[in-house]
Formats: structure tokens, C-alpha cells, sequence
């Protein structure tokens, strides 16, 4: 913080006002001789200007809403079990879209996206493989560029499938979900594009005994 330094103040000369200019004059009620109150002009002003100020505000808080779910957060219920145990049935996900805006997907992250054959769905799945990378699986177990990957901890349905190599292109995620014998991911139905991608997976906010931030773990493959 910059310091200010000490002056006096010089004390500005006041202009001369008249005691009718400080005091306000009440405005003429004007009374009938039936008794019916006249209100004053005024007074219909100051409503058309509160209701103008409010339809403002209510504008404004919706420009604000369509912002943050067009920019910034967005926020879905999962249906299904394919993310067991990970996510379950019922869960309420914050999404940040503006993750991907300033960085890229990574490997590990859990992500909603428009399924590729129907975009009026939405998906949730983990990126296993990243762009121009080869993908294969043999036993369940999964390759990349033909080194495993590490440890999938988070995975309790283990599958035996094959599947593979697959070169991606420059565009292209490989997705699964963390229940590998209950999901529809990239195994049947291809890589995902980079532009059906909403956002990144943030937060469970409800069952409130389930909130927590959600753990992307760091699947760098062993040299």
C-alpha cells in the first residue's frame, strides 16, 4: 500500500442556501369533497422506477446463470452404475466447463460428455488413453503405446476382455468407465472427440454424506 502523506485539508467554501432550499416542501395532498385522496405524481414515478430497477436485476442474475453454465460450472445427476464405485446412481456432479478452456484433458480425469451417437445424452467416463497415442487391452488389462498402466485402484469390477491396438488421432480420447464389466465407453462404440467434451467432473454435492471434491489420479505410464 502506498503511503499518503499528511496535508491540511483546506475546508472548501460552502455556497449560501436559503432555509426553503434545505427544507423540502411536502407534497400537496389534495383532498375531494367526496373524500377520495388525490396522491401525488411522484409517487407513481418512484413505482414505475422500482419495477424498472427490478426487472433490471432479474436480467442481470439471468445473464449471470446462463454465464457460469455456458463458461463456467454446469451441474448433473448420474444415472447407472458404470462409474461404480466412483460415482453411483443418484449423485450430483458439479462440471467445470472452463477447466479444459485453460488447460488440456489429462489421463485419469473423469469427465461429462455428449454421447458421439446421440449428443441430446450426456456420459460420464475416465480418459484412459490421450491423443495419437496406441491403446490396447488383453485380459482387462490395459496398454498404452504397449506399456501397462498403472494400478487402476479405483476399479472393483474387473473385466477379462480384449480389445485392440488402436492408434487415436489427433483429436481423439480413449474413455472407459470405472466399472469395466457395467459400461458402454470407447470399448463398443469408438474414441471420443475432443469437441463432444462438456467439462471435467469438480465436486459431489449431493447425498450431502457423499459430498467430496472428486480425485483425479495422476496415470503417468511407467517408462
Amino acid at each position: 500500500m502506498s503511503d499518503i502523506p499528511d496535508f491540511e485539508p483546506k475546508q472548501p467554501s460552502l455556497p449560501s442556501v436559503s432555509v426553503q432550499d434545505e427544507i423540502p416542501q411536502p407534497p400537496s395532498v389534495v383532498i375531494r369533497a367526496d373524500g377520495e385522496v388525490t396522491l401525488p405524481p411522484q409517487k407513481k414515478e418512484e413505482s414505475g422506477s422500482l419495477i424498472w430497477e427490478t426487472l433490471q436485476t432479474l436480467v442481470l442474475a439471468g445473464l449471470l446463470i446462463v454465464f457460469f453454465r455456458a463458461f463456467v460450472f454446469q451441474n448433473f445427476i448420474v444415472e447407472g452404475t458404470s462409474m461404480y464405485p466412483t460415482l453411483m446412481q443418484g449423485d450430483r456432479l458439479i462440471v467445470s466447463r472452463i477447466s479444459y478452456i485453460f488447460g488440456e484433458p489429462e489421463r485419469g480425469d473423469i469427465i461429462v460428455f455428449q454421447y458421439p451417437f446421440g449428443p441430446e445424452r450426456d456420459f460420464v467416463k475416465r480418459i484412459i488413453a490421450l491423443p495419437g497415442e496406441t491403446v490396447a487391452i488383453q485380459n482387462g488389462q490395459v496398454f498404452i503405446n504397449g506399456k501397462p498402466l498403472p494400478p487402476e485402484t479405483y476399479v472393483q469390477n474387473k473385466s477379462i476382455d480384449n480389445y485392440g491396438p488402436l492408434t487415436l488421432g489427433q483429436d481423439e480420447y480413449f474413455v472407459m468407465g470405472d466399472n469395466r464389466t457395467g459400461s458402454s465407453d470407447s470399448r463398443s462404440w469408438g474414441p471420443l472427440q475432443e469437441h463432444f467434451i462438456i467439462g471435467k467432473a469438480w465436486l459431489i454435492y449431493y447425498p450431502f454424506e457423499r459430498f467430496t471434491f472428486i480425485h483425479h489420479p495422476n496415470l503417468e505410464i511407467v517408462p
